[in-house]
This record gives structure tokens, sequence and C-alpha cells, in this order.
């Protein structure tokens, strides 16, 4: 199965990862992380199947405490979509 990794950046605070979970819930969700680096950053890290990557990334963008959603750039050989997250360090 192909799939496709979100990444969301967020405010934390009371129940962020509940709402995730919660927007989540009709999506055939394969991974989930979700990380604090400090008291003003949070990140999580979404793996659904790339049929349902489009419609997730939308319905995560309503979240209040979301920032910015990020689609990974597609494998090699395949058309890149919109909405990329920018490369990392790690990636270049």
């Amino acid at each position: 199965m192909e799939h496709a990794r979100l990444t969301v950046t967020l405010r934390p605070g009371h129940g962020p990862l509940a709402r995730l979970a919660a927007i989540l819930n009709n999506h055939h969700v394969l991974d989930l992380a979700y990380t604090t680096s400090s008291r003003d950053s949070a990140a999580a890290v979404v793996r659904v199947p790339r049929s349902d990557a489009k419609r997730a990334q939308h319905k995560l963008r309503r979240l209040v405490d979301v920032i910015d959603v990020c689609l990974d750039p597609a494998p090699a050989g395949t058309a890149a979509g919109t909405d990329l997250c920018p490369p990392t360090a790690a990636s270049r």
C-alpha cells in the first residue's frame, strides 16, 4: 500500500493530541507520532494511505491548534503534489 506522511506543526496545549485523533478518526492512520520540544512547539507525523492524504491534510488544517500541515515529497519517479514540506538538512 502506498502511503504518505503528513507533518503537522502545532501549538501544544490541553487536548491537541485528542483533537488530532478525533479529526483522523475516519481515515486509516498507519502511524502517528507526537512530540513536543518546548512548551511553545509541538509536531505530529501522521502516515496515511496516499489516497487519504489530501483530505486528511485539509481536515488537519482546520484544527485551531495547527499552524501548518505539509505533505512529504513524493518518492523519486512520481509526480510531486502541492503543499510539500520544505527540504530538511537530513534530506539534502
